[in-house]
């Protein structure tokens, strides 16, 4: 990410709004909205890549967010919930107090519950809908542990719909495996969550 372009940008839109760019408070701005974009869209230069112990503790290159995948005889239901924020594609607007839960009966694999929380919020450090955003958290879980059922449930407020007299409040959720099938395990996880 370019931190000198986007100072420029920011500049010419704070200057386009009529802010005077020489102001206490603002004077600054674009400096720091540079910083914080590396932070809030970090999805852009950075990856997931699922890893073993053993390559995780020796070798991490830069740019890599390890994953690291167990094995594992339970097949209970393991439940994990993440907060996180995220930025509306349409209107560049904060998506904001978001929570995930994610359900998880696994098969034979297993991540780490810390695990779940860095696919969350990397799949949210990006400009997002929260409909894809619930789809690609699920279907990189599935991809890459193949449990038996997976289920994700996300609750967020969307600043773009409030700012236009909407509530903003938005929820999603999608289901994988034995969650299809089975009434009770979907239902399980529901009542755990509330």
């Amino acid at each position: 990410m370019n931190t000198q372009k986007i100072e420029e940008y920011i500049r010419g839109i704070l200057q386009e709004i009529g802010e005077d760019l020489e102001r206490e408070g603002i004077k600054y701005t674009p400096q720091r909205v540079a910083r914080l974009y590396k932070n809030l869209f970090y999805r852009y230069s950075k990856k997931l890549q699922v890893m073993n112990e053993a390559e995780r503790n020796t070798k991490v290159e830069e740019g890599i967010i390890p994953i690291t995948i167990f094995n594992t005889e339970k097949d209970g239901l393991l439940i994990r919930k993440v907060h996180f924020i995220s930025t509306c594609e349409h209107h560049l607007a904060s998506i904001t107090n978001g929570e995930c839960w994610v359900g998880i009966i696994p098969k034979n694999k297993l991540l780490g519950m810390n695990k779940i929380d860095k696919i969350v919020k990397y799949f949210a450090a990006g400009l997002q809908i929260q409909e894809r955003l619930t789809s690609e958290i699920i279907d990189w879980i599935n991809n890459n542990i193949e449990p038996k059922g997976v289920i994700v449930v996300i609750k967020a407020n969307h600043m773009c719909a409030e700012l236009q007299g909407d509530n903003g409040h938005f929820t999603t959720s999608e289901v994988r495996g034995v969650f299809l099938d089975k009434p009770e395990a979907r239902a399980e996880f529901l009542s755990l969550i509330r």
